[in-house]
């Protein structure tokens, strides 16, 4: 029998009326900024303006920086190639425009006092077959767009770009940001999930789509970026300083993805793929296919419409070779053990699914409107078969460093099944603006949404247990049940004298079927107002943003225990575990369609309503967070320097809902309470509001064409993970585990400063050292004898704000391009990165190293590009971190990782490419220990991954 009971117990509340009453402010600025827009003319008085396109007139190139000599200050071409030059007095000049990979062009020109605008500008027409080949397309193409983009930015970037047949090499957006220098990426399932930028949490960077905030579908701040296909991108951005002008809640970097853009281009373009993969662990093939597409529209008046269109589609199929352990222990003589141990199996399908539809519209000489919108879908299909041999009875007189006897286990046979629809992930993003130029202001503004939802509709998992125990059954008095021999640390062997018996299916009774389904939700909307006016030092900036966030978890759990009925030689597989290419035996394995229909019969199953009910509540959480910003910039221009420098505020709003629950034993009852297992569920409620004052400064500094300097100093803050902040409180006896709403903010000051040497036409050596201190930064922290409210917990999980971290780093590049040398040797292309860093965390009662800290990063590139053939080796390096804060000695480490990728690609003709793509070639696996390598955690195997496929490209 169970019981519960329901109440509610609020803290502190935000009404709805402070939310009202700071979107009615920020609708106020809007309308000031309307009133602005309706009654100043557009004239575009004493400014140069332009496009900067090749010979051909096909494509337009960001990045290139543009001035007139004699005068101060220059000004930098945007994605479509378009440059203004601002206050330029009326008369004869020379703008002079300059772009890594071609020689300067000069024009004279004849301005007039109401001003000129270019049109096309040409680059490189002195040096025309050069250009088109080592320009517009293949790597060196990517790599001089990146460059000069680099090059250009007052502040520190770095740049992937596609080339101009619009081609990544990697099959989603982390897997390609960590070409980057100092960007790694934390895998999932042998894929790269999220971003890891110098070595920091993923949860410590900001990451937009098209300049609008992304939301995420799993209950934290970093962004799933393998849902959204490469396929799809015209462009990737890191940040790794940050302006006043931006979001700062950016510690690590803050990413930009950019989906591509019909006046990235000048005419009609159009691309489609067709490829098949290879998984060796797996044995099978996957397919993918893929179009984009995009055009410009003349329209009466004099405007342009540009529409920009892309979709593609991957089923992929792998599998997983896994083992995981838990609960090491150390024995009396010094040598430790374990008290789980697991291996697993994973059979996955994963189909992604991605769509962007972009609009921009010139709507005069003065304004232009654009409209952009991504859509990604990731359906993960997953069978899970695991063995859990629970490990007692440990034999102390036999414990050496390799070898553990144990005389009592209790071994569990499981599956975890998704049915065919999986789990879902699903991105939407809607960035709606406007840039207008009226005399000497520019004035945007944009409405963003973004949308996240991860659910899974149907999940089965089945448990059969079977017990075992020196001297009873068939196994012999005096003999161990079974040995674990860890003399290969990463693979642990099990080892038994009566694995005949541990493997006999009629041993097993079914002791739990679970039924799970889960909905994660994020829904954000913004509205933002940027004005800059042209001075006659540089420029002047200001404007405000509001973000509106609403991110909630709901899981419902519906559980049965066995009734003494069935045994899983009722239920088997038939070779089920046979592809397990580890050396264990991880059968007899359970037929997850067994177990639905033995769910859905009811004969021999019975519910449990306690269990039910708690696991349906625990988890469950909303949180609103709103977030109102405004900033003041300057921007001051000399020959050789530039300034940007200001202040932002930022105030944020936090108001989080969940539950606390707590299971009441029936024999802790006391006199006159219900003689059964109750569980009191409270709805709880938490608040809470702080503002930021973050100032920033980056100073850039030309010591010479090709010498290029920078500098900056700047605050930002990162607001606590949503799993960590969100009000939960689960209570089990004196055990507890606590979601902590009154966590503060990781606050940092950070400090960079950069040198980069340009030698040769496309070529770059840079090098720059970093300095982050961390306030209050967040870590999870198992206590002991734990206070909350008027109870104290013998043990208690909650995530804390430590008192300072500190991070120092080093970041050098090296990128070159050798088209100076003879044939066939001017087709080569090389790149080297490395980023060291030390980090220091104080906890309060010790000194570690910052949780997902790497220490060393590094990657190495190389390429040729000639011939129609183009070959590009990409080997990337990422150090160990610790994961997870446990205890001294057995901490959580994410071990060091080496990866291996290989692409080839051939032109078959001018629109026609055919390539071949080997991700993963070492087979490199993820391996997670406990404090030293010797005590594993977790350790997985994915194998290689061989594609094949054609390329169609009009342009």
């Amino acid at each position: 029998m169970v019981s519960s009971i329901h109440k509610v117990r609020i803290f502190r509340r935000m009404t709805p009326s402070n939310r009202r009453q700071k979107f009615q402010q920020l609708l106020s600025v809007l309308a000031v900024g309307a009133a602005l827009l309706a009654s100043s003319h557009s004239a575009l008085a004493q400014s140069v303006t332009g496009e900067i396109t090749d010979p051909g007139r096909s494509v337009a190139f960001p990045g290139a920086i543009v001035r007139i000599e004699g005068l101060a200050g220059s000004t930098t071409s945007d994605e479509r190639g378009r440059f203004r030059l601002g206050n330029v007095p009326a008369g004869t000049h020379t703008p002079v425009v300059s772009y890594v990979g071609t020689d300067d062009t000069s024009i004279l020109i004849q301005v007039p006092e109401e001003g000129v605008d270019l049109g096309d500008v040409v680059i490189g027409a002195t040096e025309q077959a050069a250009l088109e080949e080592v320009i517009v397309v293949g790597q060196a193409a990517a790599f001089a767009s990146a460059l000069n983009q680099e090059r250009a930015a007052n502040n520190l970037v770095s740049v992937l770009d596609t080339d101009a047949i619009g081609q990544f090499p990697d099959q989603n957006v982390a897997e390609s940001l960590r070409r980057l220098t100092g960007v790694s990426v934390e895998n999932d399932q042998g894929e790269g999930r999220y971003v890891v930028i110098r070595g920091m949490d993923p949860d410590l960077n900001s990451t937009s789509i098209n300049g609008v905030r992304a939301t995420a579908a799993e209950p934290r701040r970093a962004l799933q970026l393998d849902v959204i296909p490469t396929d799809l991108l015209d462009g990737l951005e890191v940040h790794k300083t940050l302006t006043p002008d931006m979001d700062a809640d950016a510690i690590g970097g803050s990413i930009n993805v950019k989906t591509l853009s019909a006046f990235s281009r000048k005419g009609p373009y159009a691309k489609a793929r067709a490829e098949s993969s290879y998984n060796e662990l797996r044995e099978d093939w996957s397919p993918k296919m893929s179009f984009a597409g995009s055009n410009i529209f003349e329209m009466d008046g004099g405007r342009r419409l540009g529409v920009a269109g892309a979709l593609s589609w991957h089923d992929r199929n792998i599998q997983a070779d896994n083992n995981e352990a838990d609960d090491w222990a150390e024995g009396d003589n010094g040598n430790y053990f374990l008290e789980e141990f697991q291996p697993r199996l994973y059979t996955v399908e994963r189909e992604r699914l991605g769509g962007a539809l972009n609009f921009d519209l010139d709507v005069s000489d003065a304004t232009t409107l654009h409209l952009y919108t991504l859509y990604s879908r990731f359906t993960d299909t997953e069978l899970r078969n695991r063995t859990t041999f629970g490990l007692g009875g440990l034999d102390e007189d036999t414990l050496t460093a390799t070898t553990a006897d144990y005389s009592e286990v209790e071994i569990e046979r499981d599956t975890k099944g998704r049915d065919m629809q999986g789990q879902i992930a699903e991105n939407r993003s809607i960035s709606l603006g406007s840039e207008t130029q009226l005399d000497s202001w520019l004035v945007e503004t944009n409405l963003g949404y973004s949308y996240a939802r991860e659910r899974t509709p149907d999940q089965v998992s089945g448990t059969w247990v079977a017990e075992f125990e020196s001297g009873d059954g068939p196994i012999a008095d005096g003999q161990p049940v079974l040995t674990l021999d860890r003399s290969n640390p990463e693979i642990p062997l099990v080892r038994s004298n009566f694995l005949a018996a541990l493997q006999d299916a009629s041993l097993y009774e079914l002791d739990e079927i679970e039924h799970f389904r889960e909905r994660n939700e994020d829904t954000q909307v913004s509205l933002r107002l940027d004005a800059t006016r042209d001075t006659g030092f540089g420029s002047l900036k200001f404007g405000a943003k509001a973000r509106w966030r609403e991110k909630s978890s709901d899981e419902e759990a519906t559980f049965w225990s066995g009734d003494d009925e069935w045994f899983l030689s009722d239920a088997l597989l038939p070779g089920g575990g046979d592809t397990y290419s580890f050396p264990n035996h991880i059968g007899p394995v359970p037929d997850n369609s067994a177990e639905r229909r033995i769910m859905a019969g009811g004969t021999g199953i019975e519910f449990e309503p306690l269990d039910t009910e708690l696991d349906s509540v625990v988890s469950d959480f909303t949180i609103d967070e709103d977030v109102f910003a405004a900033y003041f910039m300057g921007t001051w221009e000399t020959d050789r320097a530039t300034i940007v420098a200001g202040l932002r505020y930022e105030q944020t709003q936090l108001d989080s809902r969940g539950n606390e629950v707590e299971v009441v034993e029936e024999d802790q009852h006391g006199p006159g309470n219900p003689p059964d297992d109750t569980l009191i569920v409270t709805a709880v409620q938490a608040s809470q509001s702080y503002g930021d004052l973050l100032p920033s400064a980056n100073i850039r500094f030309d010591f010479s064409e090709n010498v290029v300097g920078r500098a900056s100093v700047y605050r930002s803050v990162v607001r606590p993970r949503v799993e960590d902040v969100a009000f939960r409180v689960a209570i089990e006896g004196d055990e507890a585990e606590l979601g902590n709403p009154g966590l503060d903010p990781y606050r940092a000051w950070n400090l960079d400063a950069s040198i980069a040497f340009y030698p040769t036409e496309l070529s770059v050596v840079s090098g720059g050292v970093f300095q982050k201190r961390i306030d209050d930064f967040i870590f999870i922290q198992t206590l002991d004898d734990y206070g909350f409210e008027d109870r104290t917990f013998d043990e208690a999980i909650i995530a804390l704000n430590g008192e300072v971290a500190t991070v120092l780093g080093f970041e050098f590049t090296y990128q070159q391009h050798f088209g100076f040398l003879s044939p066939p040797f001017d087709g080569i292309l090389a790149s080297l990165n490395y980023t060291i860093v030390d980090s220091e965390a104080d906890t309060g009662d010790r000194l570690v190293g910052l949780p997902k800290q790497a220490a060393n990063i590094g990657g190495v590139t190389l390429g040729y590009d000639k011939y129609g053939l183009d070959i590009r080796l990409a080997v990337k390096y990422r150090d160990s971190y610790i994961d997870e804060l446990v205890e001294p000695g057995l901490d959580r480490y994410t071990d060091d990782r080496l990866q291996w990728d290989l692409t080839a690609k051939y032109g078959l003709s001018e629109n026609w490419q055919v390539y071949a793509e080997f991700a993963n070639l070492g087979d490199a696996p993820e391996f997670y220990y406990a404090g030293s390598r010797r005590r594993v955690l977790q350790y997985d195997e994915f194998g290689t991954t061989s594609s094949m496929g054609f390329q169609y490209n009009f342009q």
